[in-house]
């Protein structure tokens, strides 16, 4: 049967929505498989995000750790350099020369003649060939003893014919220089008298007993001058001494030396504080101080705690303090009610001093520290060999004006050398001053610093030219002090110390006023010997100052001894 339209067009329908279901479907299917594919590439674009922040963190712990390795680096390179320079300077101080001069010229910043520092030859130590030199030195302060030296006859008279030779007038004359030393025991006789009057009561005299340096002693001045010599002047201990005297046939007992320096310190008591009171009242100082050691306390016990050996040094004046402390309360208490001039190191305890006490920095200190940049950190080498150069140039144009000043030439050679002087101080303040305003390295800037804080006090010789660029005079004046304790390691006892601290004032005072220490030291004790272990009532005649001219020729150091300082 044939479909009517209506059907055909109910099945057409059927047909069309089929299609469309399946369309539906597909697209639905189609649509579901997109919905997943979207999720999964938002899940992956979580795991990227996450990723992506894990390697940034990455990234950014990374750079911070680079930023610390970094630091560290710079601070490992910082104690490298720190370590480099204590090496150089550990180098120089126990296996180089202990000497200030650097192996540059301080002129040109080259070696001699022009050369670098590889084609220096080092100068020969002792005569140099081709120099002047002084000759043999005459010793015609010396007595002489005269002795003939003859030929035996068989070597006086003719080989062949055995006739004597005649003996000539004038003779061959040859000088040797001997040394006796004799170590004796003085006897002393005491006559004894008894009267033979009728006089009432009888009675025995007897002449006085020899003076004597303190009670129950038997041990001679001279013997206590040369013990004391030896022990404070030449930094011989006391057991080495002992020895030598031994040697010499005299046995001592250490015991007997101590008990007897122990008077002796009250002895020097009266001398010592009158030279400290003189010191303070001079118009320049040095000043430096060591390290030192004392072994036992004032109480008995055992210590090992470091004391400090000062030495204030005036012109005519030279003290020495020996205290348990390196702080201001030293200097402080030494220049209470002083006014002058300090020349000194860079040490904190002196900056707290008065205003009364002018501050002038020591330069060899400041040279120092451009030494050890220029050993210790290569590349800052050149840098400060330019400030090595200009400070050997400040001392070249000092010295000469120090040079015109006691000449007393101040015509226009002096005004000249002044204004040289002058300018070349205010080129280095300029070049420091330029040189704080850029990027400096941590050393460079810290010596800089230093440089800057001190120039006041550094640059004082301008307006005084008495007033020197170093502290050596001080640094010279304790070396003999150094020398008995790298001898002993330093004193056994607190009052040994401070006999010490006494002797060193005594003995210094003395030679730098051209006296000889050993001729006074006698004579004082000859005159303390006068009241047996109580100081002289009257010690005039014993200090520089208030001595006269023919005592001071009668104890004059002898032209041989070269005066310190």
């Amino acid at each position: 049967m044939e479909k009517t339209a209506p059907n055909r067009k109910a099945e057409s329908d059927s047909t069309i929505l089929k299609w469309l279901q399946r369309t539906v479907a597909d697209m639905q299917r189609k649509l579901d498989a997109a919905d997943k594919r979207a999720l999964e590439q938002e899940k992956r674009i979580v795991a990227l995000e996450a990723e992506r922040d894990y390697f940034k963190q990455m990234y950014f712990e990374a750079k911070a750790e680079i930023r610390e390795k970094d630091k560290r680096i710079a601070e490992l390179e910082e104690k490298l350099e720190s370590a480099e320079k204590q090496l150089t300077w550990f180098r120089k101080e126990f296996f180089g020369q202990k000497t200030e001069s650097h192996p540059f010229d301080e002129e040109t910043g080259e070696g001699e003649s022009g050369k670098g520092e590889e084609d220096k030859k080092p100068r020969k130590r002792g005569q140099q060939k081709g120099g002047k030199g002084h000759g043999r030195t005459e010793r015609t302060n010396l007595p002489t003893e005269d002795e003939t030296a003859n030929l035996p006859p068989s070597e006086s008279c003719c080989p062949h014919c055995q006739k004597p030779f005649v003996e000539l007038p004038e003779t061959d004359d040859s000088t040797i220089t001997e040394m006796e030393t004799i170590i004796y025991s003085r006897r002393v006789r005491r006559t004894r008298y008894a009267s033979r009057c009728m006089c009432a009561p009888a009675k025995i005299v007897t002449a006085p007993p020899p003076p004597k340096l303190y009670p129950k002693t038997n041990i001679g001045n001279s013997l206590w001058v040369h013990i004391c010599v030896q022990k404070f002047l030449h930094g011989s201990p006391t057991n080495r001494i002992l020895k030598d005297l031994a040697l010499r046939g005299l046995g001592l007992a250490a015991g007997t030396v101590t008990g007897g320096l122990a008077f002796i310190d009250d002895l020097a008591e009266p001398l010592y504080q009158e030279l400290k009171n003189f010191c303070r009242g001079e118009r320049y100082w040095n000043a430096d101080e060591t390290s030192w050691r004392v072994f036992e306390d004032a109480a008995g016990k055992r210590s090992k705690k470091k004391w400090w050996l000062w030495v204030i040094a005036g012109e005519y004046a030279v003290v020495y303090i020996l205290d348990k402390s390196r702080s201001a309360e030293v200097p402080e208490d030494f220049f209470a009610g002083s006014s002058g001039t300090l020349m000194t190191d860079r040490l904190r305890s002196y900056r707290t001093l008065p205003k009364s006490i002018l501050k002038a920095w020591c330069w060899v200190h400041v040279r120092r520290d451009f030494i050890k940049i220029h050993d210790g950190v290569p590349k800052l080498k050149n840098w400060a060999r330019k400030w090595l150069v200009n400070i050997g140039t400040l001392f070249a144009l000092q010295q000469r004006l120090f040079k015109l000043f006691t000449e007393r030439q101040f015509g226009p050679a002096w005004d000249t050398a002044k204004k040289e002087l002058l300018e070349h101080v205010q080129l280095m303040e300029s070049n420091w001053a330029r040189q704080l305003q850029a990027y400096l390295h941590k050393v460079q800037r810290k010596v800089l610093i230093s440089l800057k804080r001190h120039w006041e006090g550094l640059t004082l010789f301008l307006a005084d030219p008495r007033i020197p660029l170093d502290n050596n005079r001080a640094e010279r004046l304790l070396r003999y002090c150094v020398v008995y304790r790298k001898n002993s390691y330093g004193n056994g006892s607190e009052w040994s110390g401070h006999l010490h601290a006494k002797f060193y004032s005594i003995i210094q005072t003395w030679l730098i006023n051209g006296l000889d220490p050993q001729a006074l030291l006698f004579d004082y004790f000859e005159e303390c010997s006068r009241t047996p272990g109580i100081p002289p009532p009257n010690i005039d005649k014993f200090l520089p100052w208030k001595m006269e001219e023919a005592r001071r020729q009668e104890f004059r150091l002898p032209e041989s001894y070269k005066r310190p300082s």
